[in-house]
């Protein structure tokens, strides 16, 4: 029986050798495609080995990420919501937060009403994204309305602490009604309203008197009424002559001095004729 048992051990295909641990006959298959690889793959192949072997051995592999900085981060510590164009660094993540805040637009705010009651609002710029889905402009700048109707600009005295340090910057915001209920729940903000154009004097009196380009020049216009000043002058003494000679029934005296002398021209021609 003792020999018959060996005999079963050593064929593969008895019932004996199925039953052999899985663990003993492992090192021998592994060690045999590792001679024909190259040393990429057999590093792959022995840390793929050892991961599905060992129990909690991927813990070890991981790594460590408390330290790492993101660009977000970077933002987040270096942000400021208003910057001083005058300002230089050498720093690069003060140059990054810089750089992101040049991209924002900063006539109109997007808000966050949500703590209205507590007195607390939180606002920002807009980004290139909103300003052309029209968002804080022709739609509600709160972030959880998108209302389009009775839209209102308020001026907004807004308080904030920004690196341990409190500012104040003021701000304009569109909201519609119930936003700007809530923007108004503890006092009142001053609305913006577009002011009518009050024109100077001076425009309205250059525009009463008229153009200069309808004008003629000062030399021709003086010469023109002096022409016509002349002309007028004239023709009323030859009206005035024109109503003397056929306003009288008696004769002119240029008239009887002309008349005289063809008497005596003709007397004298007489005379010397029959002489």
């Amino acid at each position: 029986m003792d020999k018959k048992r060996d005999n079963d051990e050593d064929n593969p295909f008895s019932v004996v050798a199925k039953k052999r641990p899985i663990v003993e006959s492992g090192p021998v298959h592994v060690k045999k495609p590792l001679i024909s690889v190259d040393a990429y793959t057999k590093h792959k192949m022995l840390i793929n080995q050892y991961m599905l072997d060992t129990v909690g051995s991927t813990k070890k592999l991981q790594r460590d990420t408390s330290k790492d900085v993101t660009d977000l981060d970077v933002l987040k510590a270096n942000h400021k919501f208003l910057w001083d164009e005058t300002e230089q660094t050498d720093k690069w993540q003060v140059r990054v937060a810089k750089k992101y805040y040049d991209k924002l637009f900063k006539e109109y705010c997007i808000s966050d009403l949500k703590r209205y009651k507590e007195n607390k609002i939180a606002l920002r710029w807009r980004t290139e994204k909103e300003v052309f889905k029209g968002k804080g402009q022709f739609t509600c700048a709160d972030l959880n309305c998108e209302s389009k109707d009775l839209l209102k600009s308020w001026e907004v005295n807004f308080g904030y602490i920004e690196h341990g340090e409190k500012k104040n910057a003021l701000v304009k915001i569109r909201l519609c009604p119930d936003c700007s209920y809530k923007l108004n729940y503890h006092h009142k903000r001053k609305e913006v309203k577009k002011a009518r154009k009050v024109r100077p004097k001076k425009e309205k009196d250059s525009e009463d008197l008229p153009n200069s380009s309808s004008l003629p020049d000062q030399s021709t216009s003086t010469s023109e009424t002096i022409n016509t000043d002349f002309s007028q002058v004239k023709v009323k003494q030859e009206e005035d002559d024109y109503n003397i000679i056929w306003s009288s029934n008696q004769p002119q005296q240029s008239t009887i001095e002309t008349e005289s002398n063809i008497e005596t021209e003709m007397d004298q021609y007489l005379s010397e004729l029959f002489m």
